[in-house]
């Protein structure tokens, strides 16, 4: 009996020398947006009932149950646990107790940071960088923003948690795309190789002046953990972005646009010697950081030596190194009225200057045209019968363009139109005559019948 008792009384030893409650946490230093996992085992004996002190303090997302069993040199330990997917509701330090119902207690402080501090040490593996070439703008002016993520370690998983929000501002999308997935690049990053993904890419024109915000993507990042079930979670982004508008000065231009930037011109001439009422082209670039989707049509005034036709050929916008540029093609066929050396008319485009900050004229000069033939000096009525001998893309289907303009062009002789109805009694008497002919003879020949018979 005595032997009994002393067996189950050194049994009950090695349980309590190898039983253990264990309480751990993947982070104990996460920031008020980061996700971790808080572990409660039990070693080498049945999970027991228990509370944890101190989980008010989190949000818990998840719980799941894992048992395992390692062996070690013939030592077998068990482990039976409840891991719990948790996040911090505020920041400071807190402090967790398991308590068993038999009064086992294991206790952990978990210190949850500032986003500043953790964005900090986030930094050194991770970051979204957020693209705008400056904090303030004019009124009309167009603004580019551009958003990339960049990391120096393995991810997991990558979420967009909150897309960026623009508020006050209308917005173009121009993010690129390959196959529906990010674009991704090699870059340096603290040092070492990192990958860049390109998130967002657009161009950005706010309502009216004033200081307005926008706020960046907010991204859910998951990291690699032993566990394979689980990832460290973390949240960077969504950080508020500032922008000053500032409105345009009152004495704007009267013929201004609305056209806000940078603006130059080139200008290509397919020839400067033409025959009378034969078209010379201008093909006419505009471009710089100035919304050229603003201008229609040139300010060409009407010429009383040429007839003019405008037409848009082309249009584009795209953002390079962090700057909005945009270019339009214009193509200008001027046909010339007169002989001699004609000077086309010159065109002025108003636009405010943000780098001057003032209203200038861009101004594209006329040009000397050798015109050899005939001047015109009889118009045409009828505007439809008018072919244009070039062969640039110009609109001669603007019935407004077409009715603004008075072609002149060589005098045509009149030639009179057929009369149908002459032409018809004239077959109608051609006829008859045959037909009278027809009777002369076959009465004659019926009168020479009854002679004979006589």
């Amino acid at each position: 009996m005595k032997k009994t008792s002393l067996c189950i009384m050194m049994l009950l030893l090695c349980k309590l020398s190898f039983s253990e409650l264990v309480l751990n946490a993947s982070n104990l230093s996460p920031s008020k947006n980061e996700d971790f996992n808080i572990e409660v085992s039990f070693l080498n004996e049945d999970k027991e009932k228990y509370t944890i002190e101190g989980i008010d303090n989190f949000d818990v997302f998840s719980k799941g149950s894992t048992n395992s069993y390692n062996s070690i040199n013939g030592k077998t330990t068990s482990a039976k646990s409840d891991i719990y997917r948790v996040r911090a509701k505020s920041e400071g330090k807190f402090s967790l107790k398991v308590r068993t119902d038999k009064g086992e207690e294991k206790s952990i402080v978990i210190d949850v940071q500032k986003n500043e501090t953790i964005n900090s040490s986030l930094s050194n593996r991770f970051i979204l960088k957020s693209i705008i070439p400056k904090n303030s703008f004019y009124f009309g002016e167009k603004i580019p923003y551009e958003e990339y993520f960049i990391s120096g370690v393995r991810v997991s998983s990558l979420n967009i948690a909150k897309s960026p929000d623009f508020k006050e501002f209308s917005v173009k999308d121009m993010t690129p795309y390959s196959n529906n997935n990010y674009i991704q690049n090699t870059v340096d990053f603290n040092g070492k190789q990192g990958v860049q993904l390109t998130l967002f890419k657009g161009i950005l024109q706010a309502n009216n002046s004033g200081v307005k915000k926008l706020s960046s993507s907010n991204l859910k990042i998951g990291e690699p953990t032993r566990d394979f079930f689980y990832e460290n979670t973390s949240y960077i982004g969504g950080e508020d972005i500032q922008i000053e508008i500032k409105a345009l000065p009152s004495d704007a231009p009267h013929d201004f646009k609305g056209v806000v930037g940078t603006l130059n011109s080139l200008e290509s001439w397919k020839t400067k010697e033409v025959n009378v009422g034969e078209a010379i082209t201008l093909t006419l670039t505009l471009q710089g950081s100035g919304n050229l989707a603003l201008i229609d049509n040139l300010p060409i005034e009407e010429n009383i030596n040429f007839n003019i036709f405008q037409n848009v050929k082309d249009y584009n916008e795209k953002i390079i190194d962090g700057k909005y540029f945009n270019e339009k093609i214009f193509e200008i066929a001027f046909i010339p009225k007169k002989s001699g050396i004609q000077k086309t008319p010159s065109i002025n485009i108003p636009y405010f200057n943000t780098v001057s900050e003032k209203y200038e004229i861009l101004n594209i000069k006329s040009e000397e045209i050798k015109v050899s033939g005939k001047s015109i000096e009889t118009p045409i009525a009828n505007q439809k019968d008018i072919q244009l001998t070039y062969d640039s893309p110009i609109d001669k289907n603007s019935e407004k363009n077409i009715k603004e303009i008075e072609l002149n062009l060589l005098q045509i002789e009149k030639i009179p139109s057929k009369n149908n109805f002459k032409l018809f009694s004239v077959v109608i008497g051609f006829f008859a005559l045959i037909e009278a002919i027809i009777i002369i003879v076959i009465l004659s020949r019926g009168h020479v019948s009854k002679s004979k018979k006589r």
